[in-house]
């Protein structure tokens, strides 16, 4: 009986060493969150809804390219509808803005668009070591309630 015991003991402290060694290991293979972290193309998909401010009104949803730098700054182009009507399409001057990517992979970025669009700020996570960026629109034009949408980005990688 007291060699079972000692046979358990054994195996619990084996297994809680073998889960902290491994632990470590997956913390040490992800990456740092930083600006350089998401450095790239994002393709996003924006969904949610218009509640106010100028031109139409209701569901607005739109595909968007953004490319940052790792430096803090962004560009993007866009397409985008709210309510069935288009208001921005690839065909207008890219977006550009700044981001931050604070140590805990949360972040902030602001867009200032070139297509009379108001400027509009996000609060961003980023996932799977920089292959993902959830985001949530938290002002348009300085303004909250204007805008409810969240989008999803996935890092472009070009294979060749």
């Amino acid at each position: 009986m007291n060699k079972k015991l000692v046979v358990n003991v054994v195996s619990l402290v084996l297994l809680m060493l073998g889960a902290l060694g491994s632990g470590y290991a997956q913390s040490e293979s992800f990456a740092a969150c930083n600006n350089r972290l998401i450095a790239g193309n994002y393709g996003f998909t924006i969904q949610g809804n218009k509640l106010g401010g100028q031109g139409p009104i209701g569901p607005q949803v739109g595909v968007a390219m953004t490319e940052f730098d790792g430096k803090g700054g962004l560009t993007q182009i866009d397409t985008v509808t709210v309510g069935g009507e288009v208001v921005a399409d690839f065909t207008h001057t890219p977006a550009t803005g700044t981001y931050t990517v604070n140590s805990d992979c949360t972040g902030t970025f602001t867009i200032n668009f070139t297509d009379g669009r108001p400027p509009v700020a996000a609060n961003f996570v980023v996932v799977e070591s920089g292959l993902e960026i959830d985001t949530v629109v938290i002002s348009a034009g300085g303004s909250q309630g204007i805008i409810a949408t969240g989008s999803v980005g996935k890092r472009r990688s070009c294979k060749h």
